[in-house]
């Protein structure tokens, strides 16, 4: 039982860092604040994360798990491959700009936190390859797509959306993006991901 109200309330430690770091960002919220936002001492904040740091990114981890969550739903929800690239691209696009406050790139640049930032991102890039390869599968298996090589496809296109999200990041990652330059990524996106399409047709 009280395994489970520590678990609980590291939860709700979470969620409210969550929504602060979210609207005003990280460098912006104190643990006082949190604390307040909980009704409870900052000591209890304390008790379950050393400091705001590990409680950043306990709040991007899970950011990033509500994301992927998001994206396995709108793949194994689509109909057809291109209805599912669309909607992997739409949930991005929300994503980016629901949590683009959130500092990841000032992680990034911790020295102490390079390698979690390392681990982070391989794993998340070899997840969101693993649910782009299973839509190139699903749509190879009705009739749709043809490849011999769904996941190589699939990290080719993988690389692609990448490079194409910091195309718009030319001189510090740290800096935020314009809502125009948002939607330039996605049309820019949705472009590619038609070529990618099209091309892996009968």
């Amino acid at each position: 039982m009280m395994t489970e109200n520590r678990d609980e309330m590291r939860e709700r430690i979470i969620d409210a860092a969550l929504k602060r770091f979210t609207y005003y960002g990280s460098s912006k919220t104190t643990m006082n604040e949190i604390a307040e936002d909980l009704h409870c001492s900052k000591a209890s904040l304390y008790y379950y994360f050393p400091d705001k740091q590990s409680l950043h990114v306990a709040a991007l981890e899970k950011a990033g798990e509500t994301y992927f969550q998001d994206l396995q739903e709108k793949a194994e929800q689509a109909a057809t491959a291109r209805q599912a690239f669309m909607e992997l691209i739409a949930t991005r696009h929300e994503f980016a700009k629901r949590f683009c406050r959130l500092e990841l790139f000032k992680v990034l640049k911790d020295r102490q936190l390079m390698r979690f930032a390392h681990e982070a991102f391989e794993n998340a890039r070899e997840r969101e390859i693993g649910i782009i390869t299973n839509i190139i599968e699903k749509g190879a298996a009705r009739g749709e797509l043809v490849t011999a090589d769904p996941e190589k496809v699939a990290a080719l296109y993988m690389h692609a959306m990448i490079g194409l999200r910091l195309s718009l990041v030319s001189k510090d990652l740290s800096e935020e993006i314009s809502d125009e330059e948002f939607e330039r990524v996605r049309e820019w996106q949705v472009q590619l991901a038609d070529i990618f399409i099209n091309s892996l047709k009968k």
